[in-house]
């Protein structure tokens, strides 16, 4: 079943088992190779989405039974529609950094106001969720506020931006990759048995995968600065190690690039000295 409001933006209902996944994209994101997914599991919604799928989302949820929203981490294509919902009488399970974040509407690039569009600021009051029956985790990286949402019972974990593939290897400018492998660790201690990622739908042996993530940029933490002490150029590295740079990198404007991990550490490397 498919949602289209605008034309150009869809919102696809996929069905794994007890989880619905609500998958959504703009033409901008298709041609760029991206979407992103919100999560309903026990009438709980992981993330809502960007801005721009709004009119989407309101129609799938006119026929969802919702009870709850909870918000992984501040990003546009994450958190576009929080106010949204809360404006519905939903209430929602936000860190108060992220809340902060949403309140004071950061700008964005021009490629992600294409792609997910600038959410309003969120405005009013926010009724909080609470929840038994789930535990949000601290795992910043990706960004500082970043939570994965883990139910134990079931032993379900749903990533957020965390994983998104053991050779991903595209970081926004101001990521920390080093908090990134300490978190993936982390979340692969829980013992998760199913996990969904925010962009890569459900992940095959989820604790395997962590660990195999977490160990690849690990090393690949260690061969660029290895090479970088040796006196190796940003430009040679790029091309040994991480295979050239990536598209994004240039719609971005090096926002969202393969060489920000050689940049980060440099300055790991610079601040250490």
């Amino acid at each position: 079943m498919a949602n289209t409001a605008p034309s150009t933006v869809t919102l696809t209902v996929e069905h794994l088992g007890d989880v619905t996944r609500w998958r959504m994209s703009s033409a901008a994101g298709r041609a760029a190779g991206y979407d992103v997914s919100a999560y309903i599991y026990r009438g709980v919604m992981i993330d809502t989405g960007f801005h721009r799928a709004r009119r989407a989302l309101r129609a799938a949820l006119s026929s969802a039974a919702i009870r709850g929203v909870v918000v992984t981490h501040w990003h546009e294509d994450h958190a576009g529609n929080t106010g949204l919902l809360a404006s519905r009488g939903l209430s929602i399970l936000v860190r108060a950094d992220t809340e902060a974040t949403l309140r004071e509407r950061p700008s964005i690039q021009l490629y992600r106001r294409l792609i997910w569009g600038r959410p309003p600021a969120l405005g009013g009051d926010v009724a909080r969720f609470e929840c038994d029956e789930l535990e949000c985790i601290h795992t910043p990286g990706h960004s500082a506020d970043h939570q994965i949402v883990w139910f134990a019972d079931t032993r379900t974990l749903f990533s957020g931006d965390l994983w998104l593939g053991v050779r991903s290897r595209l970081v926004h400018a101001v990521e920390d990759p080093y908090r990134i492998v300490d978190s993936l660790r982390r979340a692969a201690a829980l013992g998760p048995e199913r996990m969904f990622d925010a962009h890569r739908g459900q992940v095959a042996r989820p604790v395997d995968a962590l660990l195999a993530r977490a160990d690849w940029l690990a090393n690949t933490l260690d061969t660029i600065a290895r090479q970088l002490t040796e006196g190796r150029t940003d430009a040679e590295i790029l091309q040994s190690v991480l295979g050239g740079e990536e598209l994004a990198s240039f719609v971005s404007l090096g926002e969202y690039s393969r060489r920000n991990l050689i940049r980060i550490v440099r300055r790991r490397l610079e601040a250490a000295r």
